[in-house]
């Protein structure tokens, strides 16, 4: 038995002495100029797609979306941001120390820093030898390996950011226009307003809607209540919208959007029929 535990003892100290030469190989090769880096630097944002039998460079504030896999390492300079939504980085990530600080985002679930079970918030790489992170991207691959070890391997001395899957698109909700009219008439030459409701239901609260978000047919509402607008027993939010602010409609119009966010930054998405009306001559 001791001899065993002597075997796996020299084992670790050896993979931590070559994981500390890695690492400062790393940093040397980072340090040396690379005339065959892919360099993205024009300050505006990318998103990579296609196989990059490269390294790759990130400079001037400008922004990649990465998706696909990376045949050498990524250097992440001051100023720029690196957001990881799936694929494969074959020898590391290295994030260059200056101001304006570099923002690295890896999107997904499940995550382990050196095999240590962590939450979706950050975690900060060891810039001597790294840190290796694993887990499951947001479209559900894993997150894969590297030459040595599994997973994306870190280099940094500022926070790595981890964070959930982006949404796939808005939440749908249910909206009621002109509650307790059928048809929903609009006359577009009025000067009144027009009463919009979102409802809660088993899977959303209405409540939960940030009012200074909220669009209808392109006018913010003019104000807003909680009542129950369907009798159900639950609050909804009643929101009521200036007519001729509607610039969203049009005499073909047949139905009409609200939009916003929810206080956690959810976007949402109702849609209501209506029946634009002539003025009274």
């Amino acid at each position: 038995m001791k001899k065993k535990n002597k075997k796996n003892h020299i084992r670790m100290r050896l993979s931590k002495i070559l994981l500390c030469i890695l690492g400062i190989l790393a940093i040397l090769l980072c340090a040396a100029p690379r005339g065959w880096a892919v360099i993205y630097d024009d300050g505006g944002e990318h998103d990579v797609t296609t196989d990059l039998n490269d390294d790759m460079e990130i400079k001037d504030g400008t922004t990649v979306n990465l998706y696909t896999s990376v045949s050498g390492y990524i250097q992440v300079h001051p100023g720029s941001v690196l957001n990881i939504y799936s694929g494969s980085v074959f020898w590391y990530v290295v994030v260059s120390t200056g101001q304006p600080e570099a923002v690295v985002c890896v999107y997904g679930t499940n995550f382990a820093v050196d095999e240590v079970v962590t939450e979706a918030t950050e975690f900060t790489p060891l810039f001597g030898t790294g840190s290796v992170l694993t887990g499951t991207y947001g479209n559900g691959e894993s997150i894969l390996p590297t030459l040595f070890k599994p997973g994306l391997w870190f280099f940094s001395d500022k926070p790595i950011n981890l964070q959930p899957p982006p949404s796939s698109g808005p939440e749908e909700i249910q909206i009621d226009i002109k509650p307790g009219g059928n048809p929903n008439n609009i006359n577009l030459k009025s000067k009144g307003v027009v009463p919009v409701a979102v409802l809660t239901t088993d899977g959303f609260d209405a409540g939960n809607i940030d009012p200074t978000t909220v669009k209808f047919a392109g006018a913010a509402p003019v104000r807003w209540r909680l009542c129950d607008v369907d009798d159900d027993g639950d609050l909804d939010m009643l929101y009521h919208f200036k007519t001729q602010e509607l610039k969203g409609l049009d005499e073909n119009s047949t139905e009409a959007n609200l939009t916003g966010e929810t206080t956690d930054g959810k976007v949402i998405h109702g849609t209501d029929e209506v029946r634009i009306v002539p003025g009274k001559k």
